[in-house]
């Protein structure tokens, strides 16, 4: 299946305060980012303009999804530097790398909450994909889910009260909700077809999600974060995937084949003035928002290999930022 799909949780940007810089940002913003130039894959940071590139982390094991906390001062990472996936922690200039989950299960895809107290993740440790929570230290890790079946891509509500997530108890995958606490779990969506990664509005009034119905078409829907009035946004019989919503929630960025290769697309809030960002005979992927809404940063393979570009926020001005032979992926933008 597409990267998109099944990596998403590698761009989920950061919860943030726009009045409010982190000591050290650029003007023009800092990305992190996954690169494989120095035979391993390891974690670097740039300014939003390619220069200043940093390695952070020095591993010959994999190492990648970095996460910035939502102060903007210290990054997660799954690595597998002790032979297995774990979850480590370390400041924005890469020090003080500490390993959070230390289990010899797969522990993967941190996320951090809103107030950058504690860390969802999910796990095999139980036998099975549970997800679990714990202090941003470390401590406390509690199974929040707790359920034979698989559970996976938590995603915080914008006030942290609650977790959405994905899950296959009813047979299929569901987008489900749960309070913080794991207590209170619901099914939001209950449908024959599978719905997958949910993605909260700004304001967390709405969740985005893509729906893969009978007929093997990939759309994305929107819905009331009690799970009511869902709606089809994309409405297209070619793949539609990868919602991620603007900092101001006007608008709604995503993928789709439907001119013939991954492309990036943008269309308002309400699946309206659909517009094509991107133009190119590979993959564009992993996108994501600039803090302040002007510029999008994502992958692709345009130029025969994986690079890192960036753009403005209407499609113009599209620059290649990495530029190496080694592959770069996955940006993750500092809050600001």
């Amino acid at each position: 299946m597409h990267r998109s799909l099944i990596g998403a949780s590698l761009v989920l940007l950061a919860a943030c305060n726009p009045d409010s810089t982190a000591p050290g940002v650029p003007a023009g913003g800092e990305i992190a980012f996954t690169s494989y130039r120095d035979a391993s894959s390891d974690i670097y940071v740039m300014n939003a303009d390619g220069s200043g590139v940093t390695r952070l982390t020095y591993n010959s094991a994999l190492g990648e999804g970095a996460v910035w906390s939502p102060d903007g001062e210290k990054i997660a990472l799954m690595s597998a530097r002790d032979g297995n996936l774990e979850i480590y922690l370390m400041h924005a200039d890469g020090t003080g790398l500490v390993n959070l989950t230390k289990n010899a299960a797969q522990d993967v895809w941190p996320v951090w909450s809103p107030d950058g107290s504690k860390i969802a993740f999910h796990s095999d440790r139980d036998g099975d994909s549970e997800i679990y929570v714990m202090n941003a230290d470390g401590t406390g890790v509690v199974n929040l889910t707790n359920n034979p079946a698989w559970d996976a891509w938590p995603a915080w509500s914008p006030d942290g009260s609650r977790l959405a997530f994905n899950t296959n108890r009813d047979g299929n995958a569901e987008v489900y909700v749960m309070n913080a606490d794991g207590s209170g779990a619901r099914n939001l969506t209950n449908t024959p077809s599978e719905d997958r990664p949910p993605y909260w509005s700004p304001d967390g009034t709405k969740i985005a999600f893509v729906r893969n119905d009978p007929l093997e078409t990939f759309d994305i829907y929107v819905m009331n974060a009690d799970g009511s009035d869902a709606r089809n946004l994309t409405n297209h019989p070619q793949w539609n995937a990868a919602p991620r919503w603007s900092p101001d929630g006007s608008k709604i960025l995503f993928q789709s084949t439907r001119d013939g290769a991954w492309n990036i697309y943008v269309m308002n809030a309400d699946g309206s003035a659909v517009t094509r960002l991107t133009e190119t005979s590979g993959i564009d992927d992993a996108f994501a928002w600039s803090p302040d809404g002007t510029k999008i940063a994502f992958e692709s393979t345009r130029d025969g290999d994986l690079e890192i570009y960036v753009m403005n926020a209407d499609g113009s001005d599209a620059r290649n930022i990495t530029n190496n032979p080694g592959g770069d992926v996955s940006p993750a933008w500092r809050p600001r």
